[in-house]
């Protein structure tokens, strides 16, 4: 069975917000074995909207749209709707109680825009939003497929996906299982991955669907499955990626959800050792990546984002004189920046980043992504330059990941 999901909103259009709708709708969908054919934005316009429920509701038998049902003239999603389906709004009093109630608690006043939140189209069924003012709406098609309107509020569809329309979906469909599968890798390329494991690859049954999914020093393997029995479609892609174990095992990760960063936090919090952090061009990322995981508090000491070669020098205990000699940018000021986190914290271990991020600053002997970065350890420290890239964003994130491998493979 396919769906297709359709954003609709301007402001998608014009990259003024980031559509996280379309990918929450998706990995629900997906769980309950609904296959997505298409995600589409589309702008504020009626005949926009009418071209393209059209031509989802011919290809996908689930189509699932989200935004344009605010109590504003520009909203015009449910007006639309109401065309398409040959029907007239008419006021609900259980909706409209609710909105007035729910107003009230906010210190709204209830005008004659918010009364038309709960103006809907009679042939719909009206999927109740206990968490928002704009109720979904569920519509059957005549050819036995459905088309689901929910609110563009990210929390308020959420909660109408579970809460409604999943629940719905199931009882009105026998579905087909789908499984997928991800298991991570680090430290390899992804083409030199791929010929390391061709083998394998070639050996995957025809149901099973390999995608290379790379991230900075990250592959991502995912196996997927379509239409299947789930148990043993899943019993059959653990076996795969247990024969992969016996190819690249010292390079896997583990599962999705999994990281390198996941992995130094459970073995510091094992062996009861700490860690101190020093970034430079990396500016706080390193420290993020593990304050994001609850429990760091056990293991993670502080850091200290010197930026400038003033905070280098007076804070971290850089020796001024290796600056001029050799630039911030050095091996040298590296591994005094690691060593003096260490010092000053007391950890057991720390990391340090320096480097150009550019857009500027770069030059020929240091080219904007040149990055040096350090590791501090009981058994001494040693340092490491990359070139993470030319992109701004892409050099700060590569170089973080590349520091965090460096302390997994010193500690793993």
């Amino acid at each position: 069975m396919k769906a297709t999901i359709v954003t609709i909103g301007d402001e998608i259009l014009i990259g003024q917000i980031v559509d996280t709708n379309s990918v929450s709708i998706a990995k629900k969908l997906n769980n309950i074995g609904i296959t997505i054919a298409e995600k589409l934005s589309i702008g504020d316009s009626k005949e926009a909207i009418i071209s393209t429920l059209q031509r989802a509701m011919q290809s996908s038998e689930v189509v699932i749209i989200t935004g344009g049902l605010g109590p504003t003239k520009d909203d015009i999603t449910k007006h639309t709707l109401a065309q398409m389906f040959n029907s007239q709004l008419i006021y609900n009093d259980t909706e409209g109680e609710h909105v007035r109630a729910l107003l009230a608690r906010r210190g709204i006043e209830f005008t004659e825009l918010n009364r038309g939140q709960a103006m809907l189209p009679e042939c719909c069924t009206v999927l109740h939003n206990a968490h928002g003012t704009a109720p979904g709406m569920w519509f059957d098609t005549p050819e036995g497929g459905v088309v689901v309107s929910l609110p563009g509020v990210p929390f308020e569809m959420e909660h109408l996906m579970e809460d409604e329309v999943i629940p719905r979906l199931k009882e009105r469909y026998t579905l087909q299982s789908i499984v997928h599968s991800t298991l991570i890798t680090r430290g390899i390329p992804e083409s030199i991955l791929a010929e390391r494991i061709s083998s394998w690859e070639d050996a995957l049954p025809d149901y099973l669907h390999l995608a290379y999914l790379p991230a900075p020093n990250v592959v991502r393997l995912r196996l997927s499955a379509y239409d299947v029995e789930k148990e043993q479609a899943s019993r059959e892609i653990e076996s795969r990626f247990n024969d992969l174990r016996k190819i690249i095992g010292d390079n896997i990760v583990g599962y999705e959800g999994s990281s390198v960063e996941a992995q130094i936090h459970d073995i510091l919090i094992k062996r009861g050792k700490s860690l101190a952090i020093a970034e430079s061009c990396t500016g706080g990322m390193i420290a993020s990546k593990f304050t994001a995981m609850a429990g760091a508090s056990n293991y993670l000491l502080g850091g200290v984002v010197a930026y400038s070669n003033d905070i280098k020098c007076n804070i971290l205990g850089v020796n001024r004189d290796d600056i001029e000699c050799f630039g911030a940018v050095s091996e040298v000021v590296a591994l005094e920046m690691a060593e003096g986190v260490r010092r000053i914290t007391g950890a057991d271990y720390a990391i340090a980043t320096t480097g150009i991020a550019g857009p500027g600053g770069g030059s020929k002997h240091k080219p904007v992504g040149t990055v040096w970065m350090a590791i501090a350890t009981p058994n001494g420290s040693r340092a490491m330059m990359r070139n993470s890239g030319t992109d701004r964003g892409q050099i700060i994130s590569r170089a973080s990941a590349y520091a965090i491998e460096m302390l997994y493979e010193e500690i793993k």
